[in-house]
């Protein structure tokens, strides 16, 4: 493998990390902003993108199990983020919408506004072709995350180690 080709797989790897880095890290900034964790914090984002879902449309939109979604409705529940309502088409199921919540609410203007006009900054520094390529990029990046997800949770866990 010549030094260039080396260079460049390094650099890919070096910005997959460092963007997956702060992607995690500014949820986490943002979740602890409302009293929430990164996961509750992005599941509510979900919610809001797909509106009033079931337990099993959350897993499938995230990765998460089933079970693991009801532990996290159950914290926005109590934390007045979402509720739980039967399912109409479903006995067995339930539904669970996003409330409005005057802390997210609040949040929105103060951390997304900013990072919206940021971005737009950002993005006024590159041509339109250039940014289809970041574009391009960004979306195989996003890809091959989901698929890397997926492909872990299909997976055995490693054993933990015993805590003392």
């Amino acid at each position: 493998m010549d030094g260039q080709m080396a260079d460049d797989s390094e650099l890919g790897n070096l910005i997959g990390r460092e963007l997956s880095t702060a992607v995690v890290m500014f949820h986490e900034a943002v979740g602890k902003r409302l009293g929430l964790s990164a996961t509750e914090r992005k599941l509510l984002d979900v919610l809001g993108r797909l509106g009033p879902s079931t337990a099993g449309e959350l897993a499938a939109n995230t990765g998460l199990t089933t079970g693991a979604i009801t532990g996290v409705v159950d914290r926005l529940a109590r934390a007045g983020y979402a509720r739980r309502e039967p399912n109409p088409r479903d006995r067995r199921s339930v539904i669970v919408t996003r409330l409005p919540h005057p802390a997210g609410e609040r949040l929105g203007a103060e951390v997304f506004a900013s990072l919206g006009e940021a971005i737009t900054d950002l993005s006024g520094q590159y041509q339109p072709e250039e940014l289809a390529a970041i574009a391009s990029y960004l979306v195989g990046l996003t890809s091959i995350l989901r698929e890397q997800a997926a492909r872990l949770q299909e997976t055995e866990p490693a054993a933990r180690p015993a805590v003392r």
